[in-house]
Formats: structure tokens, C-alpha cells, sequence
């Protein structure tokens, strides 16, 4: 009865769907692959044969997550599904060998229609993915889905509280629940009403190499479009002598425009606007000091742990609250800052740190060691599944 409800409700929701997902191909945030893919399960299906494992991540964030289970299992035997045009793109460039799509919208036609075609025998949903369709018709196929990274955000978490019988009757969907966090560990268990286990947060499944030369460049990395004038309000109270360079790399690059015309004539020639996808590594390289967008808004923050494994001095926005862990840690031990919304403030502090030569290589790895010393046992329990 709970899941024809919900059936019901997304019938009626179609035309309006459907609409949006018009709107999104006009103004690009789909293309014509990602909307038949997702909206009508359109697929070359003899692709699939032989493929018995999904990987599935919506975006860029979650695609960072998936390495670490790619490099334990067997690649030739993986498809890879996402949900955005830019993570599609992204991990197009760096699997070229493995096999990616969208996957089809949780409509239970959609769904069928997808199981009936393919040989999948279990599911990884990387992060904050919870699909009932999916999660219901793939359990019936004897499918094993096991949640990987999970997490819930504040806000998803009181929503899903209010509907307490559904989200019991989904986490019985589940053959394994692995937590990012620990606080994330008992959202998922208050949830899900069912055991749920913490080994580690698979984005920090990096290489951690941490240049002895590094330049006296900042990067403000993520910035999301309605950050742009105040990060432009911060670079306007530096002192730009004491730079080599400064680098903007917003979150979405079709907004790389808008954001040269804003930055004007005073600054255009000294400060950067990065705009390609999966090279922020190499910035990170050079950069004594990162900003990390989508915390000077009500976003939640942006994942700090690949500018810190490049030996990067990391600055937030007190809305962070996606990687609260993470910043309290780094704060404790004197890897980051977090600051209110004080332009001056920000400002002041990024004019201090960039003339120091600091060396964190040491506390970094010690903690990126502590991070990952139960990964080995995460396969354990995915391949006992």
C-alpha cells in the first residue's frame, strides 16, 4: 500500500516532470542523451550483457566516492549510472573503459523495464540515494542493494522522520548500510529503525602529495554563482602584492561569463576563472591556501579533502554543515579556519597565512591514515553480502 501511494503520487507529478526536464534541456542542464535516458529508460541494452553490478553516483561529489570500489572490484563486470550532465562528462574522462549512463527516473515503468533488460545482480547507491521504486522492484529480482557512504542531510533527515513507516519499509530494502559518519550512522539507524555500520568515509580514498614548493597562490575553489560577488568583495580587501596569483573555479562553469564580467577591468589580468571540468588537482598543487565554496550560503559546503591532500591551508564559510566533521577536525588540528560571513575578516586572515611557509605534510597524512585503516574491512562486508 505505501509503495502504490507513492505511485500515485509520481503519476500525477509526471506532466510537471516532464516540464522541468524540457526547461532543463533548453537551458542545458540536460542533454538529449541524459533526458531519454532518464525519462524514458532508452538504452542500448545489448551494451549491458555481462555487466551484474551498478555503481551509482548522482554527481561530481559522489563520482570522487566511487574510486575506491572500483580499484577492489571487477571493473569489466561494472556499469556506472549518475544523474548529472557534468558528472557524466567528468567520469567519461576519467573511465573511459568502463561503460556509463544516466539512470532511468524513479518511475516503476522505468525501472522494470531497465531490470527486465539487464543481468544486474546488486546495486551500490553512493551517498544520499534513496529511490523506493528501485529499491523496491530490485529487492523482488533477488537484487542486492547496499548503500555505501551514506548520508542525510538535516534536513532530509527530519523530512524522512515524518514519514516513519515508509522509511522503515525501505531500509528493509537494503542487504548492507554503510554510514559516512558517525553522526550520519545513527540519522540512518533513527531512519531506518535497522543496524547500520561506520568504516570510514570513502572520500578520503586519495593519493595525498603535498609539493615542498609551493606558490604564494590562493584558490577559491567551488564558488557557487550567488558567492561570486562576495568572494569579489573579499579579493578587493587583499593585498595583491603579496600574490602570485589568485584562481576562481566556480562550481558550475556556464556561469564563467557572467563571472569575468563581474571581476572587471581592475582585476582581470591577475585574477584567474577556471573553466574545465576535473583539473582542480592541479591548482590545488600549486596553491598555499583554498577557499571552499558553497559556504558563504545556505548550501552546506564543499568537500575540502582534495585541496587538503595537496598540502592546502583550507578557509569555509560557517555553512558547512555537509562536511561538519571533517571542518571540526581540521580546525582542532590547525589545517583550517571557519569564519562568518566578515568579508574583513576572511580578507585579513588570507593576508596573514599567505606570507607563512607552513609545513602540514606530517598532521595530513596522520590523518588521512586514521580515515582509511578499516577500509579493507568495508569489501569484507560488501563481498560477504
Amino acid at each position: 500500500m505505501i509503495i502504490f501511494s507513492y505511485n500515485i503520487l509520481l503519476i500525477i507529478l509526471y506532466p510537471i516532470f516532464l516540464l522541468i526536464g524540457f526547461f532543463r534541456l533548453c537551458f542545458s542542464k540536460e542533454n538529449f542523451i541524459s533526458f531519454r535516458q532518464k525519462f524514458f529508460a532508452t538504452h542500448n541494452y545489448n551494451n549491458f550483457k555481462g555487466l551484474e553490478t551498478i555503481i551509482h553516483f548522482a554527481s561530481i561529489g559522489e563520482l570522487n566516492s566511487t574510486k575506491f570500489l572500483l580499484d577492489r572490484l571487477d571493473s569489466d563486470k561494472i556499469l556506472l549510472t549518475c544523474s548529472t550532465v557534468s558528472s557524466y562528462t567528468l567520469s567519461k574522462k576519467k573511465y573511459p573503459s568502463i561503460k556509463i549512463i544516466f539512470l532511468p527516473i524513479d518511475y516503476y515503468w522505468n525501472v522494470k523495464k531497465f531490470l527486465s533488460k539487464t543481468n544486474i545482480n546488486r546495486i551500490f547507491w553512493i551517498d544520499s540515494e534513496i529511490w523506493p521504486n528501485w529499491l523496491n522492484y530490485s529487492k523482488k529480482a533477488k537484487i542486492k542493494n547496499i548503500l555505501i557512504n551514506g548520508r542525510l542531510s538535516n534536513k532530509s533527515f527530519n523530512n524522512w522522520k515524518k514519514f516513519k513507516y515508509f522509511s522503515i519499509y525501505l531500509g528493509k530494502k537494503y542487504e548492507l548500510i554503510l554510514a559516512k559518519s558517525l553522526e550520519d550512522k545513527k540519522k540512518l539507524n533513527e531512519v531506518f529503525q535497522r543496524e547500520v555500520f561506520y568504516l570510514g568515509n570513502l572520500k578520503f580514498y586519495l593519493n595525498v602529495e603535498i609539493s615542498k614548493d609551493k606558490k604564494n597562490k590562493l584558490c577559491f575553489a567551488s564558488i557557487h554563482r550567488s558567492e561570486f560577488e562576495l568572494v569579489i568583495k573579499i579579493i578587493n580587501k587583499l593585498n595583491l602584492n603579496l600574490f602570485d596569483s589568485i584562481t576562481i573555479i566556480p562550481r558550475h562553469i556556464q556561469f564563467v561569463s557572467e563571472l569575468k564580467t563581474m571581476i572587471g577591468e581592475d582585476f582581470k589580468n591577475f585574477v584567474k576563472i577556471h573553466d574545465k571540468f576535473g583539473e582542480n588537482l592541479t591548482l590545488f598543487d600549486d596553491s598555499k591556501i583554498v577557499f571552499m565554496g558553497g559556504s558563504l550560503i545556505q548550501h552546506g559546503g564543499q568537500n575540502p579533502l582534495e585541496a587538503l591532500a595537496r598540502g592546502c591551508y583550507i578557509l569555509s564559510g560557517k555553512f558547512n554543515e555537509n562536511f561538519n566533521e571533517q571542518y571540526f577536525d581540521l580546525e582542532k588540528l590547525g589545517l583550517a579556519s571557519i569564519f562568518d560571513n566578515d568579508s574583513n575578516k576572511i580578507a585579513s586572515k588570507i593576508n596573514d597565512l599567505i606570507k607563512l611557509n607552513f609545513d602540514n605534510s606530517v598532521l595530513i597524512n596522520n590523518y588521512f591514515k586514521a580515515n582509511t585503516k578499516f577500509f579493507n574491512k568495508m569489501i569484507e562486508m560488501i563481498e560477504k553480502c
